[in-house]
Parts: structure tokens; sequence; C-alpha cells
């Protein structure tokens, strides 16, 4: 390899000529085959631009390596904040809706075949050399033909992902260990820990759970994590964990636990030895808990390395500066690293990195830019990188762009119908080269949405303009072969104008229709009920009312008196347990009274709904759901997202301090509060009769807070038994008496809050309210009832 200070001008061009002469000069070099480098050479590519890809393991990598039969969703990891990048074709046929892991990579695989876009497997990026003639030379070990082989370009984009699996630094020998989730099903039949707080950790739980149920597999995943409390599920996974969580009931939390060694048993078979406590005790050594699991049955998403040296031996150094003076990566505003041409596109960059006009400059002053950690994120990166490349190449002095977002409501035709698939051909079109949108009026347009157990959307039935749709398992509009529970037909629905009435058609299963979670519904007797996998018959006379339970075989269970009083029933918890064993039944499952004649439920907001067999045609309305055999639909508009009722709720995060009853009196006063943190000190005031304080009786306790925190907030921040399940959809659990200063709370209690208190926990409003609702203004005093 010769020194890139040495040789001549001419031996260098005669080398750039050379380089063309076998086409080995490229206008772009991308390095890894993930979404960012894909964006990148295809955008190049309608550009008008010559890349090459270059990957070491297999286009697609961290997708493929995903657990079996995952689906990607555009809204993961932030995802539903950003928009999919505009382009051409080419970009515009990698937008996706919800798609498993393995149907991505084949068609992203296949738009790489068809479009004949250059990429090479099996080569990994060893070095960098900035020539003379202003090219650079890529330097890559070749795994397949075992040999250095070398690359020219003008322009290098590094599309590396997050770099290399994080490990343990702990005692003992961790090869075993395993640190990315293939397949779920290699941890049934013993307990398994997966270690970690994030995202990947959480997909990880929820597939081994579901794994495990599956095959009836009694044992559980432990779930282990640093933090003193359960990690915070994104968005479009609150729904799927939930019902993994409550369905399920095989995941353990142990939160405050971390991997402590490897261990050899008396079995002479190695363990991983996670600690779950430490308890210190006056005038005692600490004394630790420990779980061991066999080191083949844990998973540890712990995160990754960045190749740090690597980028250092090509002169791109990551730098400690910024806001935060955090170790980032440094690029400028065109994603361009210190060295001129090379770029950092994807998850390299996340979660935050290093913006410098100058990097010469005092790294304090470094803008920190956060970065999503996506999918939909690596497009943009990708297309922009490819724009401002074909801008400097066409020798702009000035470069200017800006990414358009592609329109929700786009449809591109290819130039060639094969190069897409059908279900993204529909989406996407091309005019002319050029990208055009379609404007169509969806006002009256209607559809089913079929829906996985997990909420997630499986296929999509348009409803034609005027007439009936039959649905059935077979001799129908809309058919389902494989569910034996359907009858044929089984229903019906009939449109006239903008209206569309559901019909049972069935001889005996039924159609049952979701009853809303935001309201009470009237019921009448011999009205049929369904909760979980239990039925419940409303049965009267005279002026008394009742609920006769049978279990899923149809076996009478029970005969439950109603009354004006409320009555809870679940799996758990409330006033009638219906079946304990029952996982598909939600804690706190509905309430139901009877009060003049009047029998009215509510659905508290449970996993999977409770269901009103029909009696009578019913008109629907829009985000209705039905269940028709084993099926559960949703009727709404096209392209709408199915609405999901337990995402959990945004929390303040205001810092808090635990003070004497008497500095809380000094507080209210307006006086120095002794020892109390100067961070509190700086959020108190005197406004609205003093400073947020809450008093909890019978602890001792007095609590300073920064205002607008609700009560059970701060509850949980100090570790008071309160019995709160709001952020799973369970509501009315968390009632709390107000003491002394009910003037100091944000506002009155809001007519939902009234009713929930009055209907399930038999409370008074105001006097009681819920601590997940109460804000605090100023002092008060309250008394936590857990009913």
């Amino acid at each position: 390899m010769s020194d890139p200070k040495q040789g001549s001008e001419s031996a260098a061009k005669s080398g750039a000529a050379a380089a063309k002469q076998k086409k080995e000069l490229w206008d772009v070099l991308v390095v890894g085959g993930g979404p960012g480098g894909t964006a990148a050479a295809f955008r190049a590519r309608e550009l008008g631009l010559s890349a090459l890809v270059l990957e070491f393991d297999d286009l697609m990598k961290r997708i493929r390596d995903y657990s079996k039969s995952k689906l990607i969703l555009p809204g993961f990891g932030g995802g539903d904040k950003i928009k999919f990048p505009n382009g051409g074709s080419l970009i515009s046929s990698l937008r996706f809706e919800p798609i498993d892991k393995d149907d991505m990579c084949h068609h992203w695989k296949e738009l790489y075949r068809s479009n004949r876009i250059p990429n090479r497997i099996g080569f990994e990026l060893t070095g960098l050399q900035k020539r003379s003639d202003g090219y650079l030379k890529v330097f890559c070990w070749d795994h397949n033909g075992r040999k250095q082989e070398a690359f020219y370009t003008r322009h290098l984009v590094l599309a590396l992902g997050n770099g290399v699996p994080r490990r343990f630094d702990i005692p003992g020998n961790t090869e075993g260990v395993c640190f990315q989730l293939r397949d779920p099903d290699d941890y049934v039949g013993f307990p398994a820990c997966v270690i970690g707080g994030g995202t990947s950790a959480a997909e990880a739980v929820i597939a081994i759970s579901n794994a495990k149920a599956r095959a009836g597999d009694p044992t559980s995943v432990y779930w282990s994590y640093r933090g003193d409390r359960l990690p915070r599920v994104s968005k479009a996974l609150a729904e799927v964990f939930f019902e993994a969580y409550a369905g399920n009931g095989n995941i353990r939390y142990y939160p405050k636990s971390e991997p402590a060694a490897i261990v050899t048993a008396e079995d002479h078979r190695e363990y991983l030895a996670i600690r779950i406590d430490r308890r210190r005790m006056d005038d005692r050594p600490v004394e630790t808990s420990h779980l061991e699991f066999l080191k083949q049955h844990c998973l540890a998403c712990i995160g990754e390395d960045l190749p740090e040296a690597l980028l250092a031996s090509m002169g791109i150094h990551l730098v400690t500066g910024g806001p935060r003076n955090k170790k980032r990566v440094v690029v400028n505003r065109y994603l361009e690293t210190r060295v001129p041409n090379v770029y950092l596109v994807g998850d390299i960059l996340s979660q935050a990195y290093l913006q410098a006009d100058d990097f010469d400059a005092d790294p304090a002053g470094f803008e920190e830019i956060k970065h999503r950690g996506n999918i939909k994120s690596a497009l943009r990166d990708g297309v922009l990188v490819a724009e401002i490349i074909k801008q400097r190449i066409d020798g702009k002095s000035e470069i200017n762009v800006e990414i358009e977002d592609m329109p929700d409501d786009m449809t591109i035709r290819p130039s060639h119908e094969a190069l897409v698939t059908p279900a993204v051909a529909a989406r996407v079109a091309r005019e002319s080269g050029r990208m055009t949108t379609v404007q169509r009026d969806t006002s009256n347009e209607a559809c089913l949405f079929r829906i996985f157990p997990n909420g997630i959307v499986e296929t999509e039935h348009p409803l034609p303009d005027e007439g009936t749709t039959s649905i059935g398992r077979t001799k129908a509009d809309i058919e389902f072969p494989d569910d034996e529970a359907m009858e044929s037909p089984h229903a019906s629905i009939i449109r006239e104008g903008d209206r569309f009435t559901l019909c049972d058609d069935s001889g005996s299963s039924g159609v049952f229709l979701a009853v809303p979670s935001d309201r009470k519904t009237t019921l009448k007797v011999d009205d049929l009920l369904r909760a979980g996998r239990q039925f419940l018959l409303v049965g009267g006379e005279g002026d008394r009312y009742w609920l006769t339970h049978f279990d899923f075989a149809g076996r009478q269970v029970g005969i439950h008196p109603l009354s004006a009083k409320s009555l809870v029933l679940g799996r758990a918890g409330g006033d009638i347990v219906l079946d304990k064993e029952d996982l598909s039944l939600s804690r706190r499952h509905m309430a139901i009274s009877a009060v003049d004649g009047h029998i009215q439920i509510k659905d508290l907001k449970s996993a999977n709904h409770t269901f009103l067999r029909l009696r009578d045609r019913t008109i629907l309305r829009h985000g209705d759901q039905f269940q028709i055999g084993s099926q559960l639909l949703t009727f709404g508009a096209p392209g709408e997202s199915v609405p999901n009722p337990y995402d959990e709720p945004v929390r303040a995060t205001g810092k808090m301090a635990v003070i004497t009853e008497a500095a809380a009196a000094a507080a209210s006063s307006g006086s120095a509060v002794p020892d109390a943190p100067t961070d509190v000190l700086s959020v108190l005031s005197d406004e609205d009769g003093g400073a947020p304080t809450v008093t909890f009786v019978g602890t001792g306790k007095t609590v300073a807070v920064q205002p607008g925190q609700t009560l059970l907030e701060v509850a949980e921040s100090q570790g008071f038994p309160i019995n709160a399940e709001c952020r799973v959809g369970i509501c009315g659990s968390d009632p709390i008496q107000i003491v002394e200063g009910r003037e100091n709370l944000v506002a009155e209690p809001t007519p939902g809050e009234c009713e929930t208190l009055e209907d399930l926990c038999d409370l008074e409003p105001g006097p009681c309210r819920l601590a997940c609702m109460a804000k605090i203004k100023g002092p008060v005093k309250v008394k936590i009832l857990n009913v």
C-alpha cells in the first residue's frame, strides 16, 4: 500500500484514470445496507449519480435480525411524528405500512435486484485515504475472497448503524449470553431473563411472553432493569405490551436489579446471577439477593457502542462538548464530518449528535441535535445526503437542500410495475418522472378493519357506496374461511347514504358490539354481555335485577344481585371476581348498577373490551368495534388510525424532596426552608395560598413539589402504597381523600372524574379525588384510600 503523501500528481492522475477505466470510481460509495444507506443509494440513482453499497453481513441485516414474526411499524421510535421523505419512484417504493420484518427485507432486496442497484456483500470497512486528486480511497477486507480491496469514490456515506453490542463488565465468562433476539421460541420451556430498559428490551419481553403463552409454557420471562420503576414503553408498543402483560400473566418485573457475575453451580453449568435486592442494616454487612439463570437463557438488550476506534483511524473523532458536555460524533449541517466528503447517516447519529460550522471551534459551543433512531429518520438522512452530493458534483457554490415530506394521500405509479409490490404500488405513483399529488374525496368512504389481538390492523375491507355487504365464513362478500366459530353468512352491513346499519344474520352465535368506555350504556332484561371468556345474562322481575354468570363452556357459575351501588367485576379486585384464571379479563373489567329500573354498564377501559350481543339492528359510528366469530372488526374510514385507548398519559417530571413539617410550615409562610435542596426552593412561591406541598396523613412526611404535578406522581415518587393502575386502562383505582387544602388544587373534579368516584368508588367527589387527576398549586393534606 503506497503512502498517501508520496507519489507525483501525474501518478495520482494516472491512478484515477485507471480507476475510471475499471469502472471503480463512484460518485457515492455507501457503507452499510440498512435503511439510511439504502435511501442514499436509491436517491443517488434517481439523481443520475453512480452509487455502490458495501455491506459486511447482508442487506437489511439489522431488520433481518429482529425477532421472528416481528411487525415493523412506521410509528416505532417516534416515527409517528416523522414523515417519509419525498423523492422519485425508488424512494417512494420504500414507504411502508405495518409489515412483517421478513416481508420488508424480501421486498427491499427485490428493489435492489430489480433496479440493479450495485451492492457487494462481505466487505468490511477497514480504512480511508484522502488522495491528492481529491478522490477518496476506501479500504475494505473482502471476507469472501480473504483479501484487502480498495474502492475509489468522490463521496463516502457511512451508514454503520449504532455499532456493536455493548458487553457486560462483570466477573466470569459472558460468552453464551445472547445480545440479540432471533427466535423467541428459543426461550420456551424454562425461565428466561431479559436485561435492559429500552424499546428492544420491551419488544423482547413481549415476544418471549407470547411465545411461552402459545406453547402453554408455565415458566415466566423476567425483566431486569436498573431503574426504580417500569421503563416507559413506547406509544407504538403500549397496547401490545399490555396485552402480553395482562393476557399472558407470565411477565415478572425486577427494577433496581442488575447483572452481578457469571457463576458455576454444583451442576457444573454457568449461570448469570442477577442481583435483585440490596439491603443495608446498621452494624451488619450489606445483604444481597440474587436470581440465577442459565446464561444461554438470558438476553441482554443493553445498547450498542459506536465503532469509535475505526472512526478515529479515518480522522473522525468523537468530541466531548455541547450544552450537556457529552461525548458525541460531530458533523456540520450537511451531516458531513471533519473529513471532507465523508458523511454520517442513520443510527450512527442516534440518539444525539453535535453540529458545528467550525470543527476547530470550542466544542462547548457545538449545538446538540436529537436524532430519532427509527427507519423513517434514517431514510430522510440518506435522501438529504444524496441531494447534497448531487449539488456539490454539479459545482454549486451554495448548497441548499430541503427535504420534502411525502404527502399522506400520494400515490406513485412506477414506470415498471414489477419493480414494487402491489401493496406499495397502490400507494406510490410516478408521472413522467415527476411526483404528483392525487386528490380524492374520502368523506363518504368507509371500510372494516380486521384487528389482531395486539391491536394491529391486519387487513382493510372497503364497503361499497350502496347496498348490503355480507360477512361470513364462506358465501359472503367478506369471508373468513379459517374461522370455525363463524357462520355462513354471519352478519351484514347495510349502507343507505351515510348511514351504516349492522345486522345479526347468524343462527345462534351472535354479533357482539363493544360498549364504549367513555360513557354508560343502558341495558335491558335478557341482554347478554361478554367479558373476556365469561358471559353475563341480565335478569329481572319487578324491581329486582341480577346478573347470571356463565363460563366459556356455558356452565352457570353464580347469580349476582344488582343495586344502586355500582358493582365492579373482573379478574381480581373490585366486588366480584368472575374468573381469576381468565387472563383475557382485566383486573377491574366493568361496572354495573341498577337505579330506578335503569340497568347501566360501563367498561373500565378493559384490555379486551366488554361486548353486548345485538338484539336489534344497530347504526354504526366511526370507531365502533364488534366481534363476529373469532374476528374483531372496527368500522371506520380508509387510512384512518384505529384509536388506542391505553396510551400512557404524558407525565410531568418535576423535582421534589421530602422535608420536615416545620420546614413545610416555614415555606408556606414565605420563610427560608432549612436543609431543603436549592432546586426545590427555586419553585416555591406563596401564590394561591402557599408553596405547593403535600402532607400524607399517617406517614409524617410533607413533600415539596412543582406546581401542576398530580397527587399520583407525588405519591409514587415517595414509594407510598397507592394502588394506581390508571396507565394500563383501569380507571378509579387511585382514590384519595383531601383532608385539608382542597382550594389549593388546580380545578374541581371533571364530570368524568365525579362519575368514576361515585359509581366505582362509592365516594363523594370534591372531598375525594382521583390522585391521577388532582393537580397541586398549594399546600394540601391527603389520605390515600385504596378502596
